[in-house]
């Protein structure tokens, strides 16, 4: 009798946990939509779509996880997905600020670097840096650069170059396997390769940075390998 009773404990305090966390599972969400649908009103979608993806990625996990009551997983995933909403929304507004600034003061027009057909039309230099600098990918768990890699970073430092007043900043990024601080480590590896490189071409180490997003910044939300192809890499920013 007391056995039945200790067990009937247990299932009930395994009840109101598996309650407490889908609660706040479902809080996470439903924050990460608001923030998703705020960057989206202020044109993440265009002016951060990186970040806008990934957003939008995450979020669609997080709600799968909840489906499948894996709380804590979804939970996770909502919180990292209202990050990257507000990182999107914090991005499209200033590129869109800079935009405006630019505009006003009516600089002269350059012509983007790998892009046709722009006319007498003004480009924002985040449009034109977007449009040079091409993103790498790496093998897994691997840092070394291979030479598909070295000539787009070869291509990258021209345009570097003629343009050394900018700060960038190089971003590494993992896939989604292993945990979340060798992923962080590994992505700072492949950063540091990329900045490294683009030294030894002749770049300021002044004028570059770098930070790891680990595995937190998906640019492709799925699970194959090409996924994971897409998403171990660096990525190259303009620095506020």
């Amino acid at each position: 009798m007391i056995r039945k009773v200790g067990v009937s404990m247990l299932m009930s305090l395994a009840l109101i946990l598996a309650v407490s966390c889908g609660k706040d599972a479902k809080k996470a969400i439903d924050d990460a939509q608001l923030s998703l649908t705020q960057a989206q009103d202020a044109g993440a979608d265009q002016y951060a779509p990186d970040e806008y993806k990934s957003a939008e990625g995450l979020l669609s996990k997080a709600r799968d996880e909840y489906s499948g009551r894996d709380y804590k997983q979804s939970q996770a995933d909502a919180v990292s997905s209202k990050e990257q909403s507000d990182l999107a929304l914090k991005r499209s507004q200033d590129r869109k600020a800079e935009g405006a600034k630019a505009k006003a003061a009516q600089p002269e027009t350059t012509v983007a670097y790998n892009v046709s057909t722009l006319g007498e039309e003004t480009v924002p230099i985040e449009d034109q840096a977007k449009a040079a600098l091409k993103d790498i990918n790496f093998s897994f768990d691997a840092t070394d650069l291979d030479d598909a890699a070295k000539e787009i970073l070869v291509a990258n430092a021209k345009w570097l170059a003629d343009h050394p007043d900018l700060k960038i900043q190089v971003e590494g990024h993992c896939d989604e396997r292993g945990s979340e601080d060798y992923n962080l480590a590994l992505g700072e590896k492949r950063a540091k390769a990329v900045r490294d490189y683009l030294v030894s071409l002749g770049i300021s180490p002044a004028g570059l940075s770098i930070i790891s997003y680990g595995k937190t910044m998906p640019l492709d939300p799925g699970h194959t390998e090409d996924a994971w192809f897409q998403n171990r890499r660096a990525h190259f920013a303009i620095q506020k």
